[in-house]
């Protein structure tokens, strides 16, 4: 398992334009994409600053996931998103130690799993070989 480095934070907001307001206007923040799924019910920004990237996601629906969360948890840190070279070989090495891993989508532009946060102390880690649209 090849392990690239950390692809983006996701960040759960209620408002990406008020969330990217302030961090234009405090870093200097630069928003590369934005990106609508309707089926997840949320909306995804891609921003950048600092070398380091953001994924806002805001709900758009009353049963999204990031919807409940926010709910639940209040706006702040979702989850750290790590890139790997072959996503399908990761999440294969990693059950096989035993790890629980959800959300597999092989398929499409957007290639993710999670680890369970049961699996990892906590943390929600997204795992992907390709990393979030940058357009």
């Amino acid at each position: 398992m090849m392990i690239q480095g950390l692809e983006h934070i996701g960040v759960a907001v209620r408002s990406i334009d008020k969330t990217l307001g302030f961090l234009k206007e405090t870093f200097g923040a630069e928003e590369l994409a934005r990106h609508e799924y309707p089926d997840l019910q949320e909306i995804s920004s891609t921003v950048h600053f600092s070398g380091t990237y953001f994924e806002l996601i805001e709900p758009t629906g009353p049963k999204s996931v990031i919807g409940k969360f926010i709910e639940g948890s209040g706006e702040g840190f979702h989850h750290i998103s790590i890139l790997c070279d072959d996503l399908e070989k990761c999440v294969g090495d990693l059950e096989e130690r035993g790890l629980k891993i959800v959300g597999k989508v092989f398929e499409g532009p957007y290639r993710i799993a999670f680890i369970h946060p049961k699996s990892a102390h906590g943390l929600l880690i997204e795992l992907t070989d390709k990393g979030l649209p940058k357009e």
